[in-house]
């Protein structure tokens, strides 16, 4: 059989696992290093006054002592600025279509006002129109009707020329004092609208004492147009 070897085991190695075991109260105590005392609890900030960065739990700047403005406050703050903007803003607007709306309503009133003007001045124009063309008409019909009865004039005045003519030819008897003349078929010299009017015409020898006469018969005829006319004796 080979040989054993026999080795030789540090003193360290035959110690008892017990002996590693000490007490807490035996440790030596263990020592952190100064530069990372609370620095997990720190804050690194800036100071919006002088702009200096620090690490610091505190509301003051340890450089120039003003305090800290907060996060939150400044976004509060940036909030209610905004809602203050969006507010003015909405209020501005409604503001303008208000005025917009007063304005437009306005102008509606006034143009509806000047067309209500513009109408009646233009019927009260109208009505004067009218009413100075329907006088202008009656006028020319009052001239045109005086002109219609001294042509009848005129016919009977012929007529008795021509009877007083006939007497002294012994054609007729005398005296002949006048002629009178009568629209035939219920035509009348104020009818404007009649191109020609008959008559049935007498030259008076004799008056009664009635009021009736007697005398020779005619018929007459009167066109309007061209102002002729024409008669002749008996019906």
């Amino acid at each position: 059989m080979p040989e054993q070897e026999t080795a030789q085991v540090p003193d360290e190695l035959l110690k008892s696992p017990d002996d590693n075991h000490n007490s807490l109260a035996d440790q030596p105590d263990l020592e952190v290093p100064e530069g990372r005392v609370g620095s997990e609890s720190s804050l690194t900030r800036v100071c919006s006054s002088c702009s200096v960065q620090s690490q610091t739990q505190g509301e003051f700047c340890p450089n120039c002592g003003k305090g800290f403005l907060k996060v939150n406050a400044w976004k509060n703050r940036r909030v209610r600025v905004t809602a203050i903007v969006i507010a003015a803003v909405v209020l501005l607007g409604g503001a303008s279509a208000a005025i917009a709306m007063t304005i437009a309503h306005n102008d509606e009133v006034v143009a509806a006002e000047a067309s209500a003007k513009a109408a009646k001045v233009e019927k009260e124009s109208a009505a004067a129109r009218l009413a100075a063309s329907v006088k202008a008409q009656e006028v020319a019909d009052d001239a045109e009707r005086a002109v219609r009865l001294s042509m009848v004039g005129e016919v009977e005045g012929s007529i008795t020329t021509d009877a007083q003519k006939k007497v002294s030819e012994e054609t007729l008897e005398g005296p002949i004092l006048r002629s009178s003349c009568t629209p035939l078929g219920g035509g009348s010299t104020d009818d404007l609208t009649a191109l020609t009017t008959t008559y049935s015409c007498i030259a008076i020898s004799t008056e009664n004492a009635d009021g009736t006469a007697s005398g020779y018969r005619f018929s007459a005829t009167v066109n309007w147009n061209d102002g002729s006319y024409t008669w002749h004796l008996g019906d």
